[in-house]
Order: C-alpha cells, then sequence, then structure tokens
C-alpha cells in the first residue's frame, strides 16, 4: 500500500497535459481567475494575522493499520435524503460486478452532486448487503449486511473492497425483504427510497416468494430496481424484469464482465493530485480520527488500482463527501461537536494545547484550505466535462453505474427531487 505523501504511480490516463485545448482558454481563464479571487480571500486574513496556521499538513496525526467497525453518520431527520441500497450477489461468478461496484460508485455521487429537494441540498446515505456467498452461514440465507446507510462514502468503498465472491445460493427475494426490514429507511416527504439487486441466477430462489418481497419493499415506499448480469436472451431475464416492474423501479441488463474506464481528458492527472491534496485539510478527532483517516488513504490506494482516481477526486470535493465522525472540520460545520469542550487528547497535534479562540481559527483554516482546493477541482470539472462535450467520440463505457444514475433520474422526480447537471 502507497504510503499517504507518495503520489499515485504512473499512469497514462494521468499524464500531465503539456497544452489545454485552445477552444477551452477562455474559460479556463475565468476559472483560474476566480480561483485566484477564492486564494486572495483566504490568504488576507493569514497574512493579518486573523487566522492562526495550523502547521505543516504532513503533521497531521499518522492512522494506524487497524480498523475500527463502521459507524453510520445520519442526517438530521428532517433533513431531505437520498437512500441508496446496494445489493450485490458475491457468488462464484461474480467479481466482475465486484469490481464495477467498487470502481464506478464514484460517479453514481458525482451524478447525486447536485441534486436538491426544495432548494435544498439532500443528504445522500447508502447501504450495501451481499446475497449468494457460502462464506455467509446458509442459516441466514447466504445474505450478509456488509455496511447499514451511512453518509461517510469511504465507509462504503471500504465495505465494497472488503468482499469477495464464492458459490452459493442466490436468495435475491429474502435479501430484498431483509434489506426493506434491517435498514433504516426514513419516512415521510422529502426521501428518496431506493434498491438496486444486482446477480445473474434465477430471481425465485430461496424461502421468500418475490412478489411478496416486493410488494413489502413497497409498503415501505422503497423503489426496486433489478440489474440482471447477462445476455438478454437468457431463460432468467424476464423474471428480473418482471420484478422491477413490481417494484416500481426498473429493470436493467449489464455486462459484469467488462472492464469499464472512463475516458481519459487532459485534466485528469490535476483532478487526481488535488483529491489527493485533500487529505491535508482534514482534521482526525476523538475515538474514530486515526481510524477515518487511515481509511481515507485507503480507499485513495483503492482508486488507484481500480482506475477511478478521477471520479473520487472530484466525488471527494462534492457536497456528499462528508466526515463529521472523524474529521473536525465537518463535524463543526455540522454542528455536531462542542470544539472548545473537547479534550486535548482527543485533537489532533496542532491543536493541541490551543485556547477556544485558537482551536476555532484552526479549524476555519482548514476549512478555507479546503475550500480553495474544492473550488480547483469544480473548474477542472467543468473543463472535463466541456472537453468530453467537444469529443463526442470519447462517451463513458456502460455498466452498473449506468444503471443506476438512470433509474435514480426518474425516481428522484417522481419523489420531488431534482438531480440537476452532473
Amino acid at each position: 500500500m502507497a504510503r499517504p505523501d507518495e503520489r499515485p504511480p504512473e499512469d497514462p490516463r494521468f499524464a500531465l497535459p503539456r497544452r489545454r485545448p485552445g477552444s477551452l482558454h477562455a474559460i479556463e481563464t475565468v476559472l483560474l481567475a476566480s480561483t485566484a479571487c477564492l486564494l486572495a480571500a483566504v490568504a488576507w486574513p493569514i497574512a493579518t494575522g486573523q487566522l492562526v496556521a495550523v502547521g505543516d499538513p504532513a503533521n497531521v496525526v499518522q492512522p494506524p493499520a487497524a480498523s475500527l467497525p463502521p459507524a453510520p453518520a445520519l442526517a438530521p431527520a428532517s433533513s431531505p435524503t437520498i437512500q441508496l441500497a446496494l445489493l450485490l450477489d458475491t457468488s462464484g461468478s461474480m467479481d466482475g460486478l465486484l469490481d464495477q461496484a467498487r470502481s464506478r460508485l464514484w460517479n453514481v455521487v458525482n451524478a447525486l452532486d447536485a441534486a436538491t429537494y426544495q432548494g435544498e441540498r439532500p443528504r445522500l446515505e447508502v447501504a450495501v448487503y451481499e446475497y449468494g456467498n457460502d462464506g455467509v452461514p446458509g442459516e441466514v440465507g447466504h445474505i450478509r449486511r456488509v455496511v447499514g446507510f451511512t453518509g461517510e462514502l469511504d465507509e462504503v468503498s471500504r465495505a465494497l473492497f472488503s468482499l469477495s465472491t464464492r458459490g452459493g445460493s442466490e436468495h435475491a427475494p429474502q435479501a430484498i425483504v431483509r434489506a426493506t426490514d434491517e435498514l433504516d429507511w426514513r419516512g415521510g416527504d422529502g426521501v428518496l427510497r431506493v434498491l438496486y439487486v444486482a446477480g445473474n441466477e434465477s430471481f425465485q430462489q430461496g424461502p421468500v416468494a418475490w412478489a411478496d418481497a416486493l410488494d413489502a419493499a413497497g409498503a415501505k415506499g422503497v423503489v426496486v430496481n433489478t440489474v440482471f448480469c447477462g445476455p438478454d436472451d437468457e431463460l432468467e431475464a424476464p423474471l428480473w424484469q418482471e420484478a422491477a416492474s413490481r417494484g416500481h423501479g426498473k429493470a436493467f441488463r449489464i455486462d459484469h464482465d467488462r472492464d469499464l474506464v472512463d475516458p481519459a481528458t487532459p485534466f485528469d492527472a490535476e483532478i487526481a493530485e488535488l483529491g489527493v491534496a485533500l487529505n491535508a485539510t482534514y482534521l482526525p478527532y476523538g475515538d474514530r480520527g486515526r481510524d477515518g483517516l487511515a481509511n481515507q488513504i485507503e480507499q485513495d490506494n483503492n482508486s488507484i488500482a481500480s482506475h477511478s482516481m478521477v471520479s473520487r477526486g472530484l466525488s471527494k470535493s462534492g457536497s456528499n463527501y462528508r466526515n463529521p465522525s472523524w474529521d473536525l472540520v465537518d463535524a463543526v460545520d455540522e454542528g455536531i461537536v462542542d470544539l472548545a469542550a473537547l479534550p486535548d487528547d482527543a485533537l489532533p497535534d496542532e491543536l493541541r494545547g490551543l485556547d477556544a479562540e485558537g482551536r476555532a481559527a484552526a479549524v476555519n483554516m482548514s476549512q478555507m484550505r479546503r475550500m480553495v482546493l474544492a473550488h480547483s477541482l469544480t473548474s477542472m470539472r467543468m473543463a472535463r466535462a466541456i472537453h468530453l462535450r467537444v469529443h463526442p467520440d470519447a462517451q463513458a463505457p456502460a455498466g452498473l453505474d449506468t444503471a443506476m444514475i438512470e433509474a435514480l433520474g426518474e425516481q428522484a422526480g417522481r419523489a420531488g427531487f431534482i438531480l440537476g447537471g452532473s
């Protein structure tokens, strides 16, 4: 595993550009100018002594190798929320599906970054189940909740990379019932409740009738989408389509063994580097701080291995990438900690010994640094999108993320959400 201060390994997709395309020059000039303005806004309080520097980012507490059990971070009950449950067949032939889930997670997150509900930004919560794996006891249907609903997306990524395949019986209807009953689905308006079940065998296996499973999900307002991993002409495919119809969702077919890589652009290297640079703005606190920072680095490394460093880098600058359970900047922003009351030993080294005013200034400094980097990533996102429009032949390949995003586009509208631009 790479050290936190190491650059990503050389990859042709991350080669630094020599020149930007001429057609983008004017747009990039405007974007860079706006970034400069924000940098100036940050630099002025520093120069005048209004903010206290927190020291070199390399002095952040270094994480240990050990990890703690994930703790879901949920939005307040009154907040508009998008809840996504992903049920993955992890039987012996589904390694490709796991690869797509790992590498394409961040594309789905990015597609939801501009979502609104009655003008308010919703929170995103994701849960993951596996089913069909002989490594999970048969008495529970070979079904396991890997992570419950959490808004901390590095926990979701860690859960996906923890999975492995092993032959088994794929009880998809029972998995739907388990997820319907066990997960903390929010009630009322302002909630989009969506479940995806992906597999490649008969939809009717196990002790639960498939129609009963879909009806139980519908009773809780959960929309069920099916993703069949195999050719359209397989005998099993029609029942997956029928199940989606009964679940008020959509049916999809994907080639789960296809190796998916997003089209390359001249901006990818800078996006990847900025995404890693964001880590230095995180201030780990409390019992979960060291593990949270360690997991952030681990998921960066996993994104390199799965060729998703660009999409992850863009996600880390978006509204859905929040870590209030271990990062002081997010925790203070969401009002879940009393910064002045935290004991010194719960703080990172840079903040220890500071009074309440000094602590607040240090957190504010990290927040401002994060804003600058996020602003630069937003500029890169816009430039990348323009580049792909100028080069229409460079289309992202269809896969699990394509199915999820397409379903969300329709189902979000029915629930009163507006997804906005990508």
